[in-house]
């Protein structure tokens, strides 16, 4: 079970990040027992769970612990990597000039973003961004064109899960394919276009209904929505959607 804190305003980011990592969770209540706690900022709590993930893009109590000097950002969008994979970092962060880690780095400058600190059987990874800050952004802004191609929530979700069994502590999750497959098709019965949304309504009849089908999809595949009147006698309505 991993127990959760974060801003309550994060509360929804909280709950929807979770919903794609399927795996036990709840917000942190005292008493709980948890083998992971999560920690989005600086919150001061019982750290008597096998694992503490620290996560913010700030100086936080532990830095001071630890005696630490966080490097903060410049502000800019920054990519930080882990065994080759790389995702953009949006919001506040910091790295850690001071340790010599290779769980997570900066890019640019190869400083530190992450590390683990033992004491016994407890274990603390310190991440230096805010998780759901982070989520929050994917979520309600999206990604740069530039940056389209990287699945930054996906890898995320990986990276946590990379930093909990990483310390010893298995992870109980359903995942998002089936057993034995890298990926899954979702097909749905509607036909949206990248420009405008259409519903189209074909006729009936079964044999006609197939050509209308595939004419209608050439259309949009191709492009030329100013051909669709055209396929008047194979389309049996047009609405276009407000």
């Amino acid at each position: 079970m991993i127990g959760v804190i974060a801003d309550s305003a994060d509360s929804a980011v909280v709950r929807e990040f979770f919903e794609l990592f399927k795996t036990p969770w709840e917000f942190w209540r005292n008493g709980g027992r948890y083998d992971v706690v999560l920690c989005a900022g600086d919150f001061d709590f019982d750290k008597t769970a096998t694992l503490v993930l620290l996560y913010s893009g700030s100086k936080i109590a532990f830095d001071n612990e630890k005696k630490l000097q966080p490097r903060c950002g410049d502000g800019n969008t920054r990519i930080v990597s882990r065994h080759g994979d790389k995702i953009p970092i949006y919001g506040n962060y910091v790295t850690f000039p001071e340790i010599e880690s290779s769980a997570l780095v900066e890019e640019d400058s190869r400083e530190c973003a992450a590390y683990s600190d033992e004491s016994g059987e407890r274990v603390v990874v310190r991440i230096g961004y805010d998780l759901f800050s982070e989520i929050r952004t994917l979520l309600t802004v999206g990604q740069p064109t530039a940056n389209a191609s990287l699945p930054t929530l996906d890898l995320h979700i990986a990276f946590l899960r990379d930093f909990i069994t990483g310390s010893g502590v298995p992870v109980f999750e359903i995942p998002p394919v089936p057993d034995g497959y890298q990926f899954l098709a979702c097909l749905t019965h509607d036909v949206d276009h990248h420009v405008i949304p259409l519903a189209v309504e074909f006729e009936a009849d079964r044999r006609r209904l197939q050509c209308n089908i595939a004419g209608a999809l050439q259309v949009f595949g191709d492009g030329d929505l100013a051909r669709l009147p055209r396929i008047a006698v194979a389309v049996s309505g047009i609405y276009v959607l407000q």
